[in-house]
């Protein structure tokens, strides 16, 4: 590990540390979700049979990177294209992110925003034994991964399956088309970087896959 590397780890260090015993015990646990973020790299493409009842669709939103991603936005939708859990998260080792075009937060949204142990229980209970869908899942996976595994929280999914290289071998592209590319190639509504109506458009992109209709 070179310094470049280890200079996020050696700043949030000191921030915990500053911050009281609750973040640095939850550091002690960053190299356990790094090693949960590096078994998250491969997530076969999903076979459109497989989108049924016994799975579920999922967006995250995140800030940090690496093993200090975090997850500020969570939404499951269910085969029948209802959103079924939505909610922000209270970030802990990462400043809330600025609104942009492409990540539209308001600050104010988050000030009665739960953290993570406390939405987890739901999460867990609606995704215990389901295949969890998402559109770019190494993205979604990792960022499960590394956040429970930060709080020590084991994930009970039954596994991953991914809706963007599904797309990826329908349209024979050789680059990962965005969620919106993939949406404007089907003529479907798109996704706006939240995570409620990108599962939303997910589900109306496998729905327009799995009905057989082209472009």
């Amino acid at each position: 590990m070179n310094i470049t590397t280890k200079l996020p780890f050696i700043h949030h260090s000191a921030f915990c540390i500053r911050d009281g015993g609750h973040r640095l015990d939850m550091l002690c646990y960053v190299p356990k979700a790094m090693f949960y973020v590096q078994q998250q790299l491969y997530t076969p493409a999903l076979e459109i049979h497989e989108f049924n009842r016994q799975a579920l669709l999922l967006d995250t939103e995140t800030v940090g990177s690496g093993h200090l991603t975090e997850i500020i936005e969570i939404a499951l939708g269910d085969c029948a294209g209802h959103i079924i859990f939505q909610t922000l998260v209270q970030p802990v080792f990462n400043p809330l992110p600025r609104p942009s075009k492409h990540q539209r937060f308001e600050r104010a949204e988050f000030a009665v925003a739960p953290d993570w142990p406390q939405v987890w229980p739901e999460i867990a209970t609606l995704i215990d034994n389901k295949i969890l869908v998402a559109y770019n899942a190494a993205f979604d996976r990792r960022a499960l991964a590394a956040t429970c595994a930060r709080y020590r929280l084991p994930s009970p999914e039954r596994g991953w399956r991914c809706a963007m290289q599904l797309v990826k071998k329908l349209t024979g592209a050789k680059r990962n088309p965005t969620l919106n590319d993939a949406c404007a190639y089907f003529g479907v509504a798109g996704g706006n970087h939240r995570a409620a109506r990108d599962v939303e458009a997910t589900y109306d992109l496998l729905q327009k896959i799995k009905a057989g209709s082209g472009p």
